[in-house]
């Protein structure tokens, strides 16, 4: 049976798309194909990756990738098409005039998120306009809509046919690194994906209060833009607590995890809006995984699948010295740091991982949209 994912945004081996959903359909019998932007066709885990040129951001970009996608997916002939971004909501309801059954997995509260990047406030007509594109249609035009959290498929209050797959981390992942030797730790605290100059701005503060607690930690920042770095880079020149920062791009899924293996100390922030509440970020997971202590904002979501001083550290402030206070206290502790690792990583094995609580309610619902049990 051929099954169709398609990315106008994200990157072909993106961490929920490629290694948790396309390699498990690809796994359990499915014929997959992945269309994403890239530069040239591969295949890798069983997965047939047809790559989109990408164009220059914008409107333009926001038609024409659209357009290339389709155009693609309607080629493989698949018998379900799995989409992950809004910007090919239009092209998907084309799909359905063809009578094609189509999943949109909806991966943030964009409604609350497009302004923000907008630096708009959320309400008014813009809002309105924007929750009845993203929302009232495509909870009534598609044939399952797929959310990471439970909060946020609440949002989608009129959705006929809706489940929820969180972004867990696949225990396999962990295999080509459990035959090497102990990994040294070249970094105290790390830092996974891309951020706005607001949540860095914030972050940057909580190294300064860092700074301010020891002289010698390093803490790397992997997934910035190039505008990020710069901007991090020509504001705080001569800053004292930049010799501690390690500033780098986006690099591939499996060596960003290298770089997390490396680590003692992983770390989240969120500010307390509405966008984030409905929010878990995968990076938690995979700090857990790999045997960091993590310190992270106490979004609601996160907090009822953790336990706060037990397998994590959950901050309810918003003050960037509890933060700091908090990675300070780990790294001055090794034996605590070490028992909330342990129990990091059996939370992970136990209870939150793909293989055991999400991939069956993927293949489940495959299943139920192709007229199986």
């Amino acid at each position: 049976m051929k099954v169709c994912h398609i990315t106008t945004a994200h990157p072909a081996l993106d961490a929920r798309i490629f290694y948790n959903e396309c390699q498990s359909l690809s796994a359990n019998g499915y014929d997959v194909a992945l269309i994403a932007p890239g530069e040239r066709d591969f295949e890798k885990s069983g997965v047939k990756v047809l790559t989109i040129k990408r164009s220059k951001r914008g409107l333009i970009s926001r038609i024409v990738m659209p357009c290339r996608a389709l155009r693609l997916a309607l080629r493989e002939k698949a018998a379900i098409y799995h989409f992950h971004d809004p910007d090919f909501i239009f092209a998907a309801l084309f799909m359905k005039l063809l009578r094609k059954k189509v999943i949109y997995d909806v991966h943030e509260h964009y409604v609350e998120v497009i302004p923000a990047r907008k630096g708009r406030k959320s309400g008014g007509l813009f809002s309105a306009i924007l929750r009845f594109a993203l929302e009232t249609v495509p909870s009534k035009a598609f044939d399952m809509l797929v959310f990471p959290t439970q909060s946020l498929s609440e949002e989608y209050e009129k959705a006929k046919n809706k489940t929820v797959i969180m972004n867990l981390f696949r225990l396999d992942s962990l295999e080509e690194h459990e035959s090497e030797s102990s990994a040294s730790k070249k970094y105290d605290v790390i830092h996974l994906g891309t951020v706005s100059q607001m949540r860095m701005k914030f972050m940057l503060d909580v190294v300064s209060e860092l700074s301010s607690l020891r002289k010698d930690f390093s803490w790397v920042f992997v997934g910035l833009s190039t505008e990020t770095i710069d901007w991090v880079n020509s504001n705080n020149a001569g800053k004292s607590f930049q010799r501690h920062l390690i500033l780098m791009e986006k690099v591939e899924h499996m060596k960003a995890l290298e770089l997390v293996r490396s680590s003692s100390v992983g770390f989240n922030y969120h500010p307390f809006e509405k966008r984030f509440q409905v929010a878990i970020p995968m990076k938690i997971f995979e700090y857990m995984a790999y045997g960091l202590a993590v310190v992270s904002t106490a979004l609601p979501e996160l907090s009822l699948l953790l336990t706060d001083q037990k397998d994590s550290i959950l901050v309810k402030s918003q003050n960037a010295e509890d933060y700091a206070a908090a990675i300070n206290d780990l790294l001055d502790n090794p034996d605590r740091m070490g028992r909330i690792s342990v129990e990091a990583r059996q939370t992970i094995y136990e209870r939150l991982n793909w293989e055991k609580s999400e991939e069956p309610k993927l293949l489940h619902s495959y299943s139920k949209i192709l007229g199986g049990s």
